[in-house]
C-alpha cells in the first residue's frame, strides 16, 4: 500500500501546519540531489515536494484529509464485512461439525446396539469384526473393547482378553464390571516370559484336581454298579428303573466334573460364563435351562450353534466333555444292575449337568 502524504512526511494525520514546513525542511535538506548522492534521495525528494505541494495548501489538504477519512472508512467496512464473513463461515462450520457429531453418535449407539444383539445370539465372528470397526470409528466407546474382551475370553485368549477389558475400563471408569473382571482374570492367570514376550496364560495345566474329580465319579460308578436298589420312580416311563441312589450317584458325578475343572482352572470364571459384561444371559445357563429338559439335546444345539456361528467357548465346551464322560461311565456301570443303561445314557446327563453347575459355582465363589 502506498504511504500517505502525512507518512511521506513523518507525521501523524492531526499534524499542524508548522509541523508541516518544519519536517518538509528537514527532509529537503537531507535529500535534495545537490546535498544528497543516495541512489533513493531523488524519489524521497520529489515524493517529500509532491506531498508538501498538498498539505501546505488548506484547501487542497482539506480535499485530501476528506479523501483519507473515506479510505479509512471504506477499509474498515471492508474489516467489519470479512471478519462478518468468517464469523459467519465459523459458525456454519461449527453447526456442521455438530450436526455431523450427532450424526455419528446416533450411528454408534445404533450399532453398538447391533454388536451387543449379534454377540448376544452367539455371532461371535460377525460381532468380533463390527467391534474393531466401531473401536475406529469411535475409540473412546467401552463396550466394543468389553465385547471383545468375552469373545477372547471365551476362546480361551486370556492376554487379549486382560487387554480388552482393561481398555474398557479406562473408557467407562464409573463401571465397576469392566475392573472387576479384569482383576478376575489376573488373579487366575500367571505371568510368562519365552520368545514370544512377556504375556499372561491361564494356569490350566494342573490335572491333580481334575483327576480326583474323575476318580470321584469312578466310586460313584462302582456304587451304581453293586447298587441293588428298588426302583424309585416307576410313575416316571423315561426313567422308571432309576433308583434314589442312581440319582444321588448322577448329581455327585456332576458336581465333582463342575469343582474338579473349576479347581484346575479348566474353566473360566463362573459369572464371566453366564453373563456377559453388558448383563445378558452368557450361553451355559440357556444351555443348562435346556439340558433340564434333555442333556443330548442341549449339547447338540450347542455343537451346532458354535460349528455355524465358529463361537466356541473352551469353558462350556470342557463342561460339556466331562459331563459326557461321566454319564456314559454311569450308563455302563448301570449294566450289572437292576437298571436300565439305556434310561441312564439319555436322561442322566440331565442331573450331571445341573451338578456341574452347581460344583463350578460353587468352586468359583470360593477362589479369591
Amino acid at each position: 500500500m502506498a504511504k500517505s502524504h502525512y507518512e511521506t512526511l513523518g507525521l501523524r494525520s492531526d499534524a499542524s501546519a508548522a509541523d508541516i514546513r518544519s519536517a518538509y525542511r528537514r527532509l529537503v535538506l537531507k535529500h535534495h540531489p545537490d546535498r544528497s548522492s543516495a541512489p533513493e534521495s531523488k524519489e524521497i525528494f520529489l515524493q517529500v515536494s509532491a506531498a508538501y505541494e498538498v498539505l501546505s495548501d488548506p484547501q487542497a489538504k482539506q480535499r485530501y484529509d476528506e479523501y483519507q477519512a473515506s479510505i479509512a472508512r471504506a477499509a474498515q467496512q471492508e474489516a467489519k464485512y470479512r471478519a462478518d464473513q468468517r464469523r459467519k463461515q465459523e459458525e456454519a462450520e461449527r453447526l456442521q461439525t455438530e450436526r455431523q457429531a450427532t450424526q455419528t453418535g446416533s450411528t454408534i449407539a445404533e450399532e453398538i446396539k447391533r454388536l451387543q444383539v449379534l454377540y448376544g445370539s452367539g455371532r461371535h465372528l460377525e460381532a468380533e469384526n463390527l467391534a474393531h470397526n466401531i473401536i475406529q470409528i469411535s475409540p473412546r466407546q467401552a463396550i466394543p473393547y468389553a465385547v471383545l474382551a468375552d469373545i477372547y475370553r471365551g476362546r480361551g485368549e486370556v492376554n487379549e482378553a486382560s487387554k480388552m477389558y482393561a481398555y474398557a475400563a479406562q473408557m467407562d471408569p464409573n463401571n465397576p464390571v469392566y475392573q472387576r473382571r479384569y482383576e478376575a482374570l489376573l488373579n487366575q492367570s500367571q505371568i510368562v516370559s519365552d520368545r514370544r514376550g512377556t504375556r499372561m496364560k491361564s494356569e490350566d495345566s494342573k490335572v491333580l484336581a481334575p483327576m480326583v474329580g474323575g476318580t470321584v465319579v469312578l466310586f460313584n460308578a462302582i456304587a451304581v454298579a453293586l447298587s441293588s436298589s428298588s426302583n424309585a420312580f416307576l410313575k416316571l416311563p423315561f426313567i422308571s428303573t432309576w433308583s434314589f441312589g442312581l440319582m444321588v450317584s448322577l448329581f455327585l458325578s456332576g458336581l465333582s466334573v463342575g469343582a474338579g475343572l473349576a479347581v484346575g482352572n479348566w474353566l473360566d470364571r463362573f459369572t464371566a460364563v453366564t453373563e456377559t459384561s453388558s448383563g445378558s444371559a452368557g450361553p451355559t445357563i440357556v444351555l443348562g435351562i435346556v439340558a433340564m429338559v434333555n442333556f443330548w439335546v442341549a449339547a447338540l444345539m450347542y455343537i451346532l450353534i458354535a460349528l455355524g456361528l465358529r463361537a466356541f467357548n473352551f469353558s462350556t465346551t470342557r463342561l460339556m466333555l466331562g459331563v459326557s464322560a461321566a454319564v456314559l461311565l454311569l450308563a455302563i456301570a448301570c449294566i450289572p444292575s437292576q437298571i436300565n443303561p439305556i434310561q441312564t445314557l439319555l436322561w442322566g446327563g440331565n442331573v450331571v449337568y445341573v451338578g456341574g453347575l452347581v460344583g463350578w459355582m460353587a468352586t468359583d465363589s470360593m477362589r479369591p
